[in-house]
């Protein structure tokens, strides 16, 4: 990052917790290309410091999580050729996010729309204040989620739920939400606090064991119970073996 040029994702430690913070007030926090690239770099540091146990992904201020994609900067788009690189972006870092060796939450502060929604479903996951509302807007528009997101809200709400968020466009508060099975938690207190809190059940998780139970749980999403056996019996023989397995 140039000297001098705005930090769009902050990255901070409370103890053995890295939270990310998407700094983007006056935009209602959109993750726009800037923001997908400094939350790429954070994912790396946090990948290569064994000393982080869990992630917190939230938006500065109360008023918005995240309002998604950047329109402004997608505006100057002309054809697929120009849009497919920046998209294809966002949806390498949501996965990169998915996949990540350590349990990570979204604290949902504020509104979680379109791909601000779509981020907090990369997480493991989503503790949500009262106040906020979540809500996937892109079908009212005539357009679908862009991030890969069908497969994650499937996954976490079932199918009627996944329909009830996509065909609605609807901002659905917190408590319904979590009826819905799209929010994990609420809370009426400070959600970051709350969301390092929920983290701590996971403590002494180890990340061979978090690494190998995502990429199992991905393979039956993608391939289907068989690949997903076979990957689960090869994965676990070697982890067995493992020189620094806990016994």
């Amino acid at each position: 990052m140039e000297s001098g040029q705005r930090v769009e994702v902050r990255f901070e430690r409370h103890g053995p917790i890295a939270v990310l913070t998407i700094d983007r007030p006056h935009a209602a926090n959109a993750f726009g290309p800037g923001a997908v690239g400094e939350f790429r770099q954070h994912l790396a540091t946090i990948r290569a410091d064994a000393s982080i146990a869990g992630v917190v992904v939230t938006g500065a201020g109360d008023r918005h999580f995240c309002s998604g994609g950047d329109v402004k900067a997608y505006s100057v788009f002309a054809s697929a050729a120009e849009l497919d690189p920046v998209f294809d972006d966002a949806r390498a870092v949501l996965d990169e996010l998915d996949l990540l060796t350590v349990p990570t939450v979204a604290a949902i502060n504020g509104v979680a729309i379109g791909g601000g929604f779509e981020l907090a479903l990369a997480c493991d996951f989503r503790i949500a204040h009262v106040s906020a509302t979540l809500s996937l807007p892109q079908v009212r528009m005539g357009i679908l989620p862009g991030w890969f997101t069908t497969e994650r809200l499937l996954a976490i709400c079932g199918r009627a739920n996944a329909k009830r968020f996509a065909l609605s466009g609807a901002r659905i508060p917190a408590d319904e939400s979590l009826r819905l099975g799209a929010v994990d938690q609420i809370t009426d207190d400070n959600v970051v606090e709350a969301a390092i809190t929920f983290l701590k059940q996971f403590e002494g998780a180890d990340r061979r064991g978090v690494a190998a139970f995502k990429r199992v749980v991905r393979e039956i999403a993608d391939n289907g119970r068989e690949p997903a056996q076979r990957l689960e019996r090869e994965v676990f023989a070697e982890l067995w073996f493992h020189p620094e397995r806990k016994r």
